[in-house]
């Protein structure tokens, strides 16, 4: 039953998990966002209370999980006072200097085989690794996971030892783990610094970060987003029944052209590594959550023998309905579009004085539209920044135009698939169920 203005009782209440992506930059558009979508929540009577995260998502979850007990507004405001006081040299220090000197060294003497060389990256950490310290409030982190005022949170990064994806994961007291998660290793820890430099370590970028201990869950790690950059599973496996997913493109895939017939330069080419590894990823997950949704999610009165028997058959739950709320632009690159903009308006031509290493990055990496796409990973200007934060604003504002309570689990609202019967989609798993079967 419902109470008045929408609010569920308490019995109706389920868990709900903020899934963040990684994006550099982009993550204040994921602040506007959850500025709109947090104090809807607690009109509502809701919270969130699983957070999972990678890259800069995860610091995003991280920081707003610190804050829980101030309840969804104050959370979001505080999320909103920390993106609009960043500078970029706290998050990458100067590009010129001394620094990009090692950087580049680095990397030539590994190159050659120089005893004891190693590869540091182009980047140096240290501004990034005091100001999480700063952005993060760990004693109230801890304080809100005993409490269970947080339930659970989860930084994902990539094993350079295993290649494989680890959730780094807080929980409140002993909280089981759901099974069907041989794709990820889940480590439960008290979350620090570490966890989320390692979770945020951009390859090639910054350097790899090193976590201390024994088996999958120590070693070196890169940015969770080579492998699972929106951990929509690692939340369900955590126990949500609803997620609010943020991303950077549309959640449809896209044939657009990006250059038309003119021959491609570098920041094309980076930009198309970066759709494969980030975009992509993102839209597959969501588009397998609406379909299981529509197509294979059981109930206790509507449950298909087959269906359970080849989950059965691999040892995973049987599936179940996931609400959701979806925020993203309703339009392909438009973030690209906005960086190119700002970053011509402020310093093109003798704007360029203003910020030497920001104008020298970009002649790097070229013009068109591929620049305002790479640009907005490490373009931390304030007028962007401030400009993020109003386009993640407007679209879940949108999303709250079409979907008035909220939450949605009907695939044919937002994505056009027809909820029939999916022949090959279930044929396919039964004749998996089969051979393995076969094989026993």
């Amino acid at each position: 039953m419902a109470l008045p203005g929408g609010q569920p009782s308490e019995r109706e209440q389920q868990r709900i998990a903020l899934v963040l992506p990684g994006g550099g930059a982009r993550g204040a558009y994921e602040a506007g966002a959850l500025s709109v979508l947090l104090p809807a929540l607690e009109e509502r009577g809701e919270k969130v209370s699983i957070y999972c995260g990678t890259s800069v998502g995860a610091i995003n979850g991280v920081a707003l999980a610190s804050h829980a007990h101030l309840g969804p507004t104050q959370q979001a405001r505080a999320l909103l006072e920390t993106w609009r006081s960043i500078d970029k040299h706290e998050v990458t220090g100067r590009l010129l200097g001394p620094d990009l000197a090692v950087g580049i060294g680095s990397y030539l003497g590994e190159a050659l085989g120089l005893p004891g060389v190693r590869y540091r990256g182009l980047i140096q950490a240290r501004p990034l690794r005091e100001n999480i310290e700063s952005w993060i409030d760990w004693p109230s982190l801890h304080d809100n996971v005993a409490s269970g005022v947080v339930e659970s949170v989860c930084a994902v990064a990539t094993s350079l030892k295993t290649g494989a994806p680890v959730g780094f994961t807080e929980r409140h007291g002993n909280l089981p783990l759901h099974d069907g998660a041989e794709e990820i290793h889940y480590e439960p820890v008290e979350l620090d610094g570490n966890h989320i430099r390692a979770s945020a370590a951009i390859p090639a970028i910054f350097p790899p970060v090193e976590v201390p201990g024994d088996g999958p869950a120590s070693g070196w790690f890169v940015d969770g987003a080579t492998r699972l950059n929106t951990p929509i599973r690692p939340a369900i496996d955590l126990g949500a029944e609803r997620v609010i997913v943020i991303s950077f493109e549309p959640y449809a895939l896209s044939t657009q052209a990006r250059i038309g017939s003119r021959r491609p330069g570098f920041a094309d080419i980076a930009a198309n590594v970066l759709d494969g590894l980030l975009t992509d990823q993102v839209v597959a997950d969501i588009q397998r959550l609406v379909a299981i949704n529509s197509f294979f999610a059981e109930s206790t009165e509507t449950t298909s023998k087959r269906a359970r028997a080849y989950r059965e058959s691999r040892r995973r739950r049987h599936y179940r309905k996931i609400g959701y709320a979806l925020v993203a632009p309703r339009t392909r690159r438009r973030l690209g579009r906005l960086a190119e903009r700002i970053f011509e308006r402020r310093f093109g031509g003798f704007g360029a004085l203003r910020d030497i290493d920001l104008a020298l990055m970009a002649r790097v990496l070229g013009g068109g539209p591929s620049r305002g796409e790479l640009l907005t990973f490490l373009f931390f200007d304030p007028a962007f920044i401030e400009a993020l934060i109003d386009a993640g604003r407007r679209d879940a504002r949108f999303w709250l135009s079409r979907h008035p309570h909220l939450w949605c689990s009907d695939a044919s609202h937002d994505f056009d698939l027809d909820p029939g019967p999916p022949v090959k989609l279930e044929e396919s798993a039964i004749e998996e169920f089969r051979s393995l079967r076969g094989r026993g």
